[in-house]
């Protein structure tokens, strides 16, 4: 193809026919111009569809980080209300200054301490690559960053709460003889009953638990989790939502 295109600009000088050869050399620069073009579209077009892939890789893995999370979050939120319910009854005998043996046997939930890890891993690994600039100001950009945000307040209630329940139980543990309390809890009925101790004995320590001021105020504390701790929960598990939503969007516009 070089020969030809060769030879027929030898046929155009050796011929004279310079104006003819002027436009010939024009039209195959232009021709290589818009091959180079091509070409350079072709590489440009490939590489960004490498690079979205590999984004998608990215935003696939915060997404199953992302649902985790939300899984974590629903047991966490069914256990903390379940302990704000057993909180509530044991705070309306304080309040009516009456004692019911169940309800301060369910209320010792409330020393229950729990602790929401989210999975960063797919974050760590998007914020590590060249690939972040690319969703940045976007939508999803902004959900990612309040999600991580909204999980560092989560962080820091729990470490408020469960750091208040380890002093108040370090204290009602050296106040009281907790013996009888956890061998109830702890050991198996049968045995329980095999040994000298009496139901009325065992109520009479679960009486003098409902008393205390440690347990009290433990319990007290367990019921402010409602707004302190289950309302971050619930705004991580919409913000979650949205994350995922907006991640299969991304990807669905992609293909």
């Amino acid at each position: 193809m070089i020969k030809f295109f060769k030879k027929i600009r030898q046929n155009f000088l050796s011929e004279g026919k310079t104006g003819k050869y002027l436009k010939y050399a024009i039209g195959e620069i232009v021709l290589v111009v818009i091959g180079i073009l091509i070409a350079l579209t072709i590489n440009n077009w490939n590489e960004e569809k490498k690079e979205k892939a590999e984004l998608n890789q990215y935003l696939s893995s915060l997404k199953e980080n992302i649902k985790e999370d939300i899984q974590v979050l629903d047991s966490l939120i069914k256990r903390r209300e379940i302990i704000i319910a057993h909180s509530k009854k044991e705070q309306l005998n304080f309040l009516n200054s009456t004692f019911n043996f169940e309800n301060t046997r369910y209320a010792l939930t409330s020393y229950l301490d729990f602790y929401f890890q989210p999975n960063s891993s797919a974050y760590d690994a998007l914020k590590n690559s060249p690939y972040l600039g690319k969703i940045n100001g976007s939508n999803l950009n902004n959900l990612i960053i309040d999600y991580y945000s909204n999980a560092h307040q989560i962080k820091d209630a729990e470490i408020s709460y469960n750091e208040f329940l380890e002093n108040l139980e370090t204290k009602m543990a050296y106040d009281m003889d907790r013996t009888l309390m956890m061998a109830y809890i702890f050991m198996d009925p049968e045995k329980l009953k095999s040994t000298k101790t009496t139901q009325e004995e065992i109520e009479i320590v679960f009486k003098n638990i409902h008393n205390s001021a440690a347990f009290r105020n433990i319990v007290s504390q367990a019921v402010s989790q409602e707004r302190n701790i289950l309302v971050p929960y619930n705004r991580g598990k919409v913000i979650g939502l949205n994350i995922i939503a907006e991640i299969d969007q991304m990807i669905e516009d992609v293909k």
